[in-house]
């Protein structure tokens, strides 16, 4: 049944009303922050890196109970930015050193030697192809048996060295079993940090969710108030 004119404005004040975007401007102490006010939240506080602004500046997002004050905002701020700041500044430094290609590889031979003996006497190590892709967002990784082929997301570059290493072991026992069977759910417990890796990216996964969530009914709200 179609929803009637009013109903429909109303949920959009309902939205407009529950999330409220606005553009904090940098000064010579901070950078730019996008502030986002959220009916929902009371006493929740939190404080994303979200990669570069449009002059190519670092950009940062600030979520915050509706009610917060200015003094507030400014104390948030103050106490969250530098951990943040920090925090961007180490991944991006690990970042730099995990980009390539190459790093792919010799990450993926390095555990194939240690935790797959019968993938390096197979010979099929030496077509590998592993490289970084940036348009899959469902999965963290894919194989292609066939011709020896894998693509790792770029979704997790700057994630810790044994989440990554898990993901590449994950697709190289793909390279033997091209299936989820229980073989390759053997292959794949091979891998020692794998329970600890796997919760890593349960918990990254949700997290990336709720901030996409949150940050998509903000920009919902603000249309609908616009």
């Amino acid at each position: 049944m179609p929803r009637s004119p009013a109903v429909r404005q109303r949920e959009e004040e309902i939205m407009a009303q529950r999330f409220k975007r606005e553009i904090l401007p940098a000064t010579e102490d901070r950078p730019q922050i996008e502030l986002i006010r959220s009916a929902r939240r009371t006493r929740t506080i939190s404080m994303q890196h979200d990669g570069v602004d449009e002059h190519g500046n670092p950009a940062y997002r600030l979520l915050i109970p509706a009610a917060s004050t200015s003094e507030e905002i400014d104390e948030h701020i103050a106490r969250l930015l530098p951990r943040i700041q920090r925090r961007a500044a180490r991944r991006e430094r690990a970042t730099q050193l995990t980009v390539t290609d190459e790093y792919l590889r010799s990450r993926a031979l390095h555990l194939a030697q240690k935790n797959l003996p019968e993938l390096v006497a197979s010979g099929r190590l030496e077509k590998l192809s592993i490289r970084w892709v940036s348009n899959q967002r469902q999965r963290w990784g894919s194989a292609t048996y066939a011709n020896t082929q894998i693509r790792i997301s770029s979704e997790l570059q700057g994630v810790p060295e044994y989440v990554l290493d898990s993901v590449i072991h994950h697709e190289l026992c793909h390279l033997l079993q091209p299936n989820h069977s229980a073989a390759f759910r053997t292959l794949e417990a091979r891998y020692p940090q794998l329970l600890r890796a796997q919760a890593y990216l349960e918990g990254y996964a949700l997290g990336r969710s709720r901030a996409e969530g949150e940050r998509t009914e903000g920009e919902r709200g603000e249309n609908s108030a616009g």
